[in-house]
Order: structure tokens, then C-alpha cells, then sequence
């Protein structure tokens, strides 16, 4: 009796070290909590240039802020003729992120963000001059600040550079001649440290 009570005293101490230990290893990437990145897809498409820092609090928490402006002064140039309503010549976003996936090499995540901008923004009047409806376009400035959410998907490869996309929508909070609504679309690159 003594000699099973003794093997079964050693597999349970067996059994409590190897839980242990399996629950103590770190992902290399959970282990750096730092991360810097470029968005391209505004780069690209609009001419602004938006670099974001992001603090890893936890596993599945962080928070960060993104700078943005505009970069092309041919677009401030053609903006009073163009189809565009508003251009944004600057953003400020500080964020919170919660991811939903629990692997570290690519997860899902949920983002709060509030967002500082500036720009142009261009007001369509139509005036009735009895037999003719004529469109007055109004440029004005603009500053406000504005609240939304996000959903995003981010991958990493070599446990070090990511790939992070974002799509959001917010909504101005203070200013009748600012763009009631602001979106939120990036395809982000860069490196975790």
C-alpha cells in the first residue's frame, strides 16, 4: 500500500510540474511589447502619411496613437474643383485595442479610438433662381474631434514584423462645418520590438 500511495504521490507532483511549466512559456512575440508601423494604403491612395506607435498593457490589450497628414499639395489644389467633400489635412488618433484570438501569431481584435482632425470641407448649396437651379460650392475649414470603433485582423511574420489591417467608422462631436461621419481604413506594416 505504502509503495502505491508513493507512486501515486509522484505522478500527481508529476502531473502539477508539468502544468506549471507548460502555463510559464511565453510566445516570443507576446514577450516584445512595442510596436511601429507605416500605413500604406493611405500612403497610396490618398497622399497622406499616417505612422502609428502601439504599447502592448497585456496579452490581448493595448493602446496607441496614430499620426496623419496630408502630404500632396496637388490634392489641396484640386480640392475646390474635384468630387471629394472633405480633406482631411490632419488626424491624431490615440486608440484602445482588445483582441478576440487567443494565438499571438494572428488575431482578431475589437478598437475604440478617438480622433483630433483638421481640413477642408466643402458645403453644396442649391439656389432656385425661378426657371434654374444653380450648386454654390463653399470651401471652409475645419477642427473637431470625433469617437469611433474598429474591427481588425493583424498577422505576423517572423515573430517580429506585422501586418495590420483596420476598418472603422467615427463621428464628429462639435463643429456643423465639419463632416458629420470619418472612416477608419489602413493596411499598416511594420516591426514589433
Amino acid at each position: 500500500m505504502k509503495k502505491i500511495s508513493l507512486l501515486f504521490c509522484f505522478f500527481l507532483a508529476v502531473g502539477a510540474f508539468a502544468q506549471t511549466s507548460s502555463d510559464s512559456i511565453v510566445s516570443p512575440i507576446v514577450a516584445k511589447k512595442n510596436e511601429i508601423k507605416i500605413d500604406v494604403l493611405n500612403l497610396i491612395s490618398n497622399g497622406r502619411v499616417g505612422i502609428s506607435y502601439e504599447r502592448f498593457l497585456k496579452h490581448d490589450f493595448s493602446v496607441g496613437v496614430t499620426g496623419m497628414f496630408l502630404n500632396k499639395a496637388s490634392k489641396e489644389d484640386d480640392f475646390p474643383t474635384d468630387d471629394t467633400r472633405t480633406l482631411i489635412d490632419y488626424q491624431v488618433i490615440p486608440y484602445v485595442r482588445y483582441a478576440l484570438s487567443k494565438s499571438a501569431a494572428n488575431l482578431y481584435y475589437v478598437e475604440a479610438f478617438s480622433s483630433i482632425n483638421g481640413g477642408q470641407y466643402k458645403e453644396l448649396t442649391t439656389l432656385n433662381n425661378g426657371a434654374a437651379d444653380y450648386v454654390v460650392t463653399t470651401v471652409k475649414d475645419y477642427n473637431d474631434v470625433a469617437i469611433g470603433a474598429s474591427i481588425g485582423y493583424k498577422f505576423y511574420i517572423k515573430e517580429s514584423f506585422v501586418v495590420d489591417l483596420t476598418l472603422g467608422m467615427g463621428k464628429n462631436l462639435f463643429h456643423a462645418d465639419s463632416p458629420e461621419t470619418l472612416s477608419r481604413i489602413g493596411i499598416n506594416v511594420g516591426y514589433r520590438f
